[in-house]
């Protein structure tokens, strides 16, 4: 089925209008969808492969080209606010020669849900290395069972998701799939990520600016799952990073995203930086921090990097992360 040639207004796009229901990950995007959402920042183009991934490369089972990359993430992954060819992996596949880039990204997911499609993909096609767009909230996705989109009329609609849960040894067991279809449900159904999530909603409702000044005030840490090794929800992310690299038979790169209170430095990122240095150490894994290079910028234009009122990131950011990643690959791709 095609799904060419639709426009939709800001704010107004529900999720059925650009997913469809999946058993195992819960939802993936319309397959072979061409759409227009307009957006604070002048409206991007989604146009997804057969496969529902916003990715102009249709999934082979061969490589089209000399090397191929595969990346996986959310919403930051998939560009949302950004069109087609100019997000990370775009800007990745721009300054690498002879290199096409899968882009497997999926607004919304955790990297529960994205180690599934890559459980589900990396199988049957050629690639040559892999980049986890490993976006610091997702630790807290990890541990929902579900999370809250709307309808087309603007009404709340639960859309369930897979999960894992660890065995005392550290084993992954998957739960909840087949995951049932979304269904429209009260609020208060939903599970809550993270900690003060009402009082979170509050700020967000009264803007940008007056939520900058009370997370500065308060010295807002918005991800404390990071503050201590033997956390939970630290432990379950660490268990399934462990599981996907010890499955793939190519370089790993994790690509560690972060919101924007680190990019602008009025939250720490000394415990993510901690966590994740810790777990390169251990299990050998290539940890990328992507703030250190959106820290060479002055605070002016990091501000620059997300957009007004929509937190994701701007084009400029997507053009600063590609090009960095690119160093970090070129070796890899240059290797036989």
């Amino acid at each position: 089925m095609n799904h060419e040639h639709v426009t939709v207004q800001e704010n107004k796009t529900s999720h059925r209008q650009l997913f469809q229901y999946d058993p195992v990950l819960g939802y993936k995007y319309l397959p072979s969808l061409k759409m227009r959402v307009a957006h604070e920042g002048g409206g991007y183009l989604i146009k997804t492969n057969q496969e529902g991934f916003r990715c102009n490369i249709e999934v082979t089972t061969q490589k089209q080209k000399r090397k191929r990359i595969l990346v996986f993430g959310d919403s930051y992954t998939a560009g949302d606010g950004v069109s087609n060819g100019k997000r990370y992996s775009d800007v990745l596949e721009q300054n690498l020669q002879d290199v096409e880039v899968l882009n497997f990204g999926l607004s919304g997911s955790g990297t529960d849900q994205q180690f599934l499609i890559f459980q589900q993909y990396s199988m049957k096609i050629e690639h040559d290395a892999i980049v986890i767009g490993l976006q610091v909230e997702n630790i807290q996705r990890n541990t929902v069972k579900n999370r809250m989109w709307s309808d087309r009329d603007g009404q709340p609609l639960l859309v369930p998701k897979p999960w894992f849960e660890m065995s005392a040894q550290g084993d992954l067991k998957l739960m909840g799939v087949p995951v049932p279809a979304p269904y429209k449900a009260d609020s208060k159904n939903v599970s809550k990520e993270g900690h003060f999530a009402i009082l979170r909603n509050l700020v967000n409702m009264l803007g940008s600016d007056f939520k900058n000044i009370v997370q500065k005030l308060t010295r807002y840490q918005p991800l404390p799952d990071y503050n201590s090794a033997h956390n939970s929800s630290w432990q379950l992310m660490k268990s399934i990073l462990t599981q996907w690299i010890a499955d793939a038979k190519v370089p790993v790169i994790i690509a560690v995203i972060p919101v924007y209170q680190y990019v602008q430095s009025s939250a720490r990122y000394s415990n993510i930086r901690k966590r994740f240095d810790e777990f390169s150490k251990s299990s050998g894994a290539t940890v990328f921090h992507v703030i250190d290079e959106l820290w060479k910028y002055p605070i002016d234009i990091r501000k620059t990097f997300r957009f007004q009122n929509d937190s994701h990131l701007t084009p400029l950011a997507h053009k600063v992360i590609g090009e960095a990643l690119s160093k970090e690959l070129a070796p890899i791709m240059e290797e036989n």
